[in-house]
């Protein structure tokens, strides 16, 4: 069954469903006066019925149709977490990071201990880029449980993001020290000492990040910090390759923002793809982000 006989049957159901409500709640003057008040279970259940159905709205990516669902469910059951959460998804999903932030802040209310919560928050705040109120919420979070490390994570980043470079090192120390797998935060702990000045640390964190995950981020991140410490490594020149064959993404300077490079180590970058070695690679990567 294709995506759009599935939009259909969805479609359907909730047409149903408001038909339900409707005659449900129709005043003394009905056509079906029998029919009694409807209870609090009876419209918890509909509401997460309802739920379950727009998730799966949302993973066809058929987005509107799940946030007209999952307004009804909590017209139903305003009380229910998850279903304000799933609303976010699917608002930000649709590009609405605003009513998301609105969404979530409706479940914080509900369950004001939900860690998850906050630091969705905080990373909607980071899109936006807004990392001075994306810290509040993640401290918020941190306040709840002070031993997650994708929590400390996310401070490195939003760190960086006000380039409090020693602070955001301190927070991906605390991330890697609590899951020491954790590649992303070790990387980033080199991508922040390579700003700091320190190039042998920060090829010594992205080496320990690629054996854990043989990542496009730290290896180019390793490929870039070796050419320059080594002086047109052979080494570099091959990473650098595998890197931008791996995710072409990374020949651009906007792309390499976004993954939180420093300048520093931007500008090292683009001395290696200037290199003769790189030129058909960096074309070629061009050519695939067009």
């Amino acid at each position: 069954m294709n995506a759009r006989k599935i939009l259909k049957i969805y479609q359907l159901i909730l047409y149903l469903c408001i038909l339900e409500f409707f005659l449900i709640n129709k005043s003394s003057n009905s056509l079906v006066p029998t029919i009694n008040e409807p209870s609090q279970q009876e419209l918890k259940s509909t509401s997460i019925q309802i739920g379950k159905t727009a998730i799966q709205l949302i993973q066809f990516g058929q987005n509107e149709e799940a946030i007209k669902l999952l307004k009804l469910a909590i017209k139903l059951n305003p009380k229910e977490k998850d279903i304000w959460i799933s609303l976010a998804e699917a608002q930000i999903r649709s590009n609405k990071k605003y009513q998301a932030l609105s969404s979530l802040n409706e479940a914080i209310k509900l369950k004001p201990n939900d860690k998850d919560i906050y630091f969705q928050i905080a990373s909607i705040y980071m899109d936006l880029n807004n990392p001075k109120e994306a810290k509040i919420f993640i401290k918020k979070g941190l306040l709840v449980n002070k031993n997650d490390e994708r929590g400390y994570f996310q401070l490195g980043n939003a760190e960086i993001m006000l380039n409090n470079y020693k602070s955001a090192l301190v927070a991906f120390k605390k991330s890697s020290k609590i899951n020491s797998k954790f590649w992303q935060s070790i990387n980033n702990e080199g991508l922040v000492l390579y700003e700091l000045d320190k190039p042998k640390e920060a090829i010594s964190k992205f080496k320990s990040a690629l054996e854990i995950s043989n990542n496009a981020e730290p290896m180019l991140a390793l490929a870039v910090a070796l050419y320059v410490s080594n002086n047109k490594s052979l080494e570099s020149l091959n990473l650098a390759k595998n890197a931008l064959n791996s995710n072409p993404q990374y020949v651009s300077k906007d792309y390499q923002s976004k993954q939180l490079w420093g300048k520093k180590l931007q500008k090292s970058a683009q001395l290696l793809f200037q290199t003769t070695e790189m030129d058909k690679v960096v074309r070629n990567a061009k050519e695939k982000n067009k």
